[in-house]
């Protein structure tokens, strides 16, 4: 009977389905790398084009079009999943109006979610006297299209990391793994940022935890893309202040001095600050809140 019993399991093991070798996260890193840069160079030629065809010179547009760029990684993971990763490429696109996941409803709430928090971390700095602004122009077709620039450069970001390596890990691994193996190699991939500081990457590290909670909570990539646009577009071209090191140009206010503090680093922006940080974290419990309540409510 025994035997039997053991001739049963390991028929029964034998027919579970293995789990692919290229969604261990050592495999999972390197296929990440080698969309990203396939992505980078796939973009800059695209870039270059357009730059060429349309003969723009302008500093302001040439400076759009750096977040235009992503465009090239966007389109490759789009590729690669559809290609290898159908259950990954499904998980990226809408949501019946109602179901749960992506939807406009998400978009907006992650729209709401970036804006506010950056809008806050700035708000302390102003206030503890650590940054000074002047008005400049408020142009809106030039900050339509920035926006739209700048969610093709999040959204590569998100379709990476939170998209492509969120979804190949939680195959193999549990969600808490994967959501900090995503987060860790989300800071690793802004080390070479301008400014970067060590309170810099924990900050960034932080965002990425917080995003793959919110996929794990979620289930809305839409969500992420959303908090991602809106925190770069309203740190960078509302408010003028470095991203993630990178100097803005044709902003609506211009920073005309700043000091470093507990809230903000002069070569970093605000990421590198302390407040930035508790934002996350806040918010990463928040999500994490929301997913626990929808468990219970099933």
């Amino acid at each position: 009977m025994d035997e039997q019993k053991m001739t049963e399991q390991s028929v029964s093991e034998a027919e579970k389905p293995r789990k692919p070798i290229r969604h261990m996260i050592w495999v999972v890193a390197l296929i990440a790398l080698a969309l990203m840069i396939v992505g980078e160079l796939l973009g800059g030629f695209i870039t270059g084009f357009l730059t060429a065809l349309l003969n723009i010179q302008s500093g302001e547009m040439l400076f759009l079009f750096m977040y235009f760029t992503f465009i090239g990684i966007d389109l490759i993971v789009l590729l690669y999943t559809g290609l290898f990763e159908k259950p990954v490429f499904r998980s990226f696109g809408y949501r019946t109006p109602g179901g749960e996941g992506n939807t406009w409803k998400n978009f907006g709430i992650g729209l709401l979610v970036g804006f506010g928090m950056n809008a806050l971390c700035i708000l302390l700095a102003w206030l503890h006297g650590d940054i000074h602004f002047s008005v400049g122009a408020f142009r809106l077709p030039y900050l339509l299209l920035a926006l739209v620039f700048v969610c093709i450069q999040s959204g590569a970001e998100e379709l990476l990391c939170r998209g492509y390596m969120m979804g190949a890990l939680r195959d193999r691994y549990n969600v808490w793994i994967a959501a900090a193996f995503n987060a860790l190699f989300f800071g690793a991939l802004h080390l070479g940022n301008n400014g970067v500081t060590a309170l810099g990457i924990v900050s960034v590290v932080a965002v990425g935890f917080a995003l793959s909670v919110a996929m794990i909570s979620l289930d809305s990539l839409w969500f992420c893309i959303a908090v991602h646009t809106a925190w770069n577009f309203s740190q960078s071209i509302f408010f003028g202040l470095p991203n993630s090191g990178i100097v803005s140009e044709g902003t609506f206010l211009h920073l005309e001095a700043a000091k470093n503090s507990f809230f903000y680093d002069t070569g970093f922006g605000v990421e590198s600050s302390c407040p930035a940080v508790i934002a996350m974290l806040v918010l990463t419990a928040v999500l994490f809140w929301i997913g626990k309540k929808k468990k219970a409510d099933k």
